[in-house]
């Protein structure tokens, strides 16, 4: 494998007196995996009981370059007794994608898990390089407006949201299929209230706006027929009610959520596989979160999760059935004890509840596992260093991960080491 990646970003704010200040942002970006060589579709067959595999070989790359500019201005005002801050901007972006389609090639790859040098297989021909063969362009204006009265915030915003998406062949650059364009304006509201110091209850909507998904070639190890097709722009909305309650350095939150989103799912037709929107994907949940200093020199952080997600109107599924790779409980729990201000030791547990994929026709098993690692602050030629240490599975347990439709092999136990500078 070999890329090339550059990143710039400039970001500056002019103050204009002393309530308003204008802004401006611009970033660009380039990534470019020109050299790939890996068994297709990451398959490896184990033809034995001592670990001896096949695999055939492909190429694919991947050019993507973005642009990205906004302008705009924010300030701070009042009307009587409310407090303003608000804020106008306006914001164009460019996202160009694409490469060669993937390239499979007769040469095979042999070898055994447990010998790593034993890997051979016969020099692969160059990639096909290829162009660009999605070209986006969004722009919008947004507009926020902050408020607060007494114990009482609210904000209100708007986001309007534009977006082109045009199609090229990888090898000649020639433009194919029609135009796609499409707009929606997204709203955005929340609002808190504070009885006391230490209760705070808040509710909030917000949109966000999709430009819809371009089919890929193959998903699951299927090839999908209409590959290259734009699916239908679409619009998430989420609402979320809560209370949080802070007493003695511990912040405890618990909130109520829905989020509905349309529903992209690959069905079978007449033998053959396609890509399709149908129905609506909704989100029902609850979750509990506690973190914050439990005792001298003690922190702590936990969090529970349930979470209902299911099908709804669609023609391609009963409608009830469970989102793929969606589990109902999951949760987290990390405890740090700091010794000193340069020295301390942290433990966590991760829980991820069963749950089913290829709508409710296989079902992945739950797991927990444990992670361990320690910090220690010092200096080295008088610059602050901070040293860690973490290890990752710490029982090395093997498990599956779910991945949309599909599942990946969890990682082993993993030791990572690493040095921050502070220049």
């Amino acid at each position: 494998m070999e890329y090339d990646t550059w990143l710039a970003t400039l970001n500056h704010e002019q103050k204009l007196n002393d309530s308003w200040t204008a802004f401006a942002n611009i970033g660009y970006s380039k990534y470019d995996l020109y050299k790939n060589y890996n068994a297709e579709s990451s398959s490896y067959l184990v033809t034995n009981n001592n670990g001896d595999f096949k695999a055939k070989s492909w190429s694919k790359t991947f050019p993507v370059e973005s642009y990205f500019g906004q302008l705009g201005i924010k300030g701070e005002f009042a009307t009587g007794d409310v407090k303003h801050n608000v804020s106008l901007a306006v914001d164009k972006a460019w996202y160009n994608s694409g490469g060669a389609p993937s390239v499979s090639f007769n040469q095979s790859v042999f070898g055994n898990l447990y010998d790593k040098t034993n890997i051979v297989g016969e020099e692969l021909p160059a990639s096909n390089l290829g162009g660009y063969t999605a070209r986006n362009e969004y722009w919008g204006i947004s507009l926020a407006d902050s408020m607060k009265y007494g114990k009482a915030e609210l904000l209100l915003g708007v986001h309007k949201h534009n977006v082109k998406v045009d199609s090229y062949k990888w090898d000649t650059g020639a433009h194919t299929g029609s135009t796609q364009k499409s707009d929606s304006t997204s709203p955005t509201f929340a609002l808190s209230y504070s009885p006391d110091d230490k209760v705070t209850v808040y509710a909030n909507h917000a949109e966000s706006f999709d430009k819809g998904a371009r089919v890929p070639g193959s998903a699951n190890g299927n090839i999908l027929e209409n590959h290259d097709e734009m699916l239908s722009p679409t619009k998430t909305k989420q609402n979320e009610i809560g209370v949080k309650y802070q007493n003695k350095g511990i912040l405890t939150t618990l909130s109520l959520f829905n989020l509905k989103q349309a529903a992209n799912m690959d069905v079978q037709k007449d033998g053959k596989w396609y890509r399709v929107q149908d129905g609506e994907n909704e989100f029902k949940g609850i979750e509990l979160t506690v973190n914050g200093k439990i005792a001298d020199k003690w922190n702590a952080m936990g969090g529970i999760t349930y979470l209902n997600g299911k099908v709804n109107r669609s023609a391609s599924v009963a409608s009830g059935t469970k989102i793929n790779g969606t589990p109902k409980w999951n949760g987290v729990m990390s405890l740090e004890y700091q010794a000193d201000d340069d020295f301390s030791v942290l433990g966590r547990a991760l829980y991820f509840g069963d749950c089913t994929i290829q709508n409710e026709r296989l079902e992945v098993p739950s797991y927990l596992t444990f992670d361990l690692g320690v910090k220690y602050k010092t200096k080295v030629s008088h610059t602050p260093v901070t040293l860690s240490a973490m290890c990752y599975n710490l029982t090395g347990k093997d498990y599956w991960i779910t991945s949309g439709n599909t599942t990946i092999l969890s990682n082993p136990r993993t030791f990572m080491l690493s040095a921050e500078f502070d220049l």
